[in-house]
């Protein structure tokens, strides 16, 4: 394809409207996810436990803010919720880092250590 018809293209001009919305509501996401960890902090200081429905809110806005990233970086073609279904705590399949182990997926460690 030509520069004029690449410039054309509909679904490239689309996509960067995409790009636009999903970058403010990625914006808006980091911020409600800096919430859920200042809550999850304090709940930690001020009973010595993770929260574990804050801990699986805060997973499923992580992956949500994963696909977003994988949209806007074109990683993916998939259009992140609500153009799919929201992302689902997924304990078979964990992000880098997480929290792993558990037999139920919304069991959360404490992070003490089994000698304490």
């Amino acid at each position: 394809m030509s520069m004029k018809e690449n410039a054309q293209n509909k679904d490239t001009w689309l996509r960067g409207l995409f790009i636009i919305v999903f970058g403010v509501i990625f914006y808006v996401l980091y911020i409600v996810i800096w919430l859920t960890v200042i809550l999850q902090f304090l709940t930690k200081v001020l009973t010595g436990d993770l929260n574990a429905n804050l801990s699986s809110f805060s997973e499923s806005l992580t992956r949500f803010a994963f696909q977003i990233l994988l949209y806007i970086t074109f990683q993916s073609e998939e259009r992140p919720f609500p153009f799919s279904p929201w992302p689902e705590n997924n304990p078979e399949r964990s992000l880098p880092g997480a929290i792993d182990g558990a037999e139920d997926p919304t069991e959360v460690r404490s992070g003490k250590s089994d000698s304490e």
